[in-house]
């Protein structure tokens, strides 16, 4: 009897001190939530989904939007829905919350339109200024930082509308972690 309760004894205590190893091990630089290279971000932006839910100018009712976080960043660099100004700003701040919270700190995304390979001129929709297609998300890198990249691009959708539609229409996505 003697020796079955000192085998158990032994057994837990080995149990134990694994997990105390394996779990100091996955807090290891590296190994942790807190950092991811940017390919690795990229890839979230491109894959992972998000439901934004904003209310509607003029009316008691709301909408829900549920699209991977690059499509929440596209529909705010285009200015958003077409309810009205406050509608819109309400979507922008909603989407625009809801990627920083995906993404965590330590990342910085930049989005804006860019036509025939260049980012100038009229924005998607005919008029838009400089600022309602460009977005950034996150702080700056700091200066001394170790700084990785990557680049996503998805198509623009407002070439149908336009007269003369560019090209090539798409929003260019730059992910930067440290």
């Amino acid at each position: 009897m003697t020796s079955t309760v000192l085998d158990v004894t032994l057994m837990l205590l080995c149990v134990s001190a694994s997990v105390v190893v394996l779990g100091a091990a996955g807090n290891v630089v590296g190994h942790g939530t807190e950092e991811h290279s940017a390919a690795d971000v990229a890839d979230r932006l491109a894959t992972e989904t998000a439901t934004v839910t904003y209310e509607v100018d003029g009316a008691h009712d709301s909408r829900t939007v549920h699209a991977t976080l690059v499509e929440l960043l596209v529909m705010t660099a285009g200015g958003g829905p077409n309810d009205g100004a406050e509608t819109a700003g309400r979507f922008r701040a909603q989407a625009l919350e809801a990627v920083e919270h995906a993404l965590g700190g330590r990342t910085r995304v930049d989005v804006r339109y860019d036509a025939d390979g260049e980012a100038a001129g009229a924005g998607p929709w005919m008029g838009a200024e400089r600022d309602a297609w460009t977005v950034a998300v996150g702080p700056e890198p700091p200066a001394g930082a170790d700084v990785t990249a990557a680049v996503v691009t998805h198509p623009g959708s407002a070439g149908a509308d336009e007269p003369d539609p560019p090209e090539v229409e798409r929003f260019r996505i730059v992910v930067r972690t440290w």
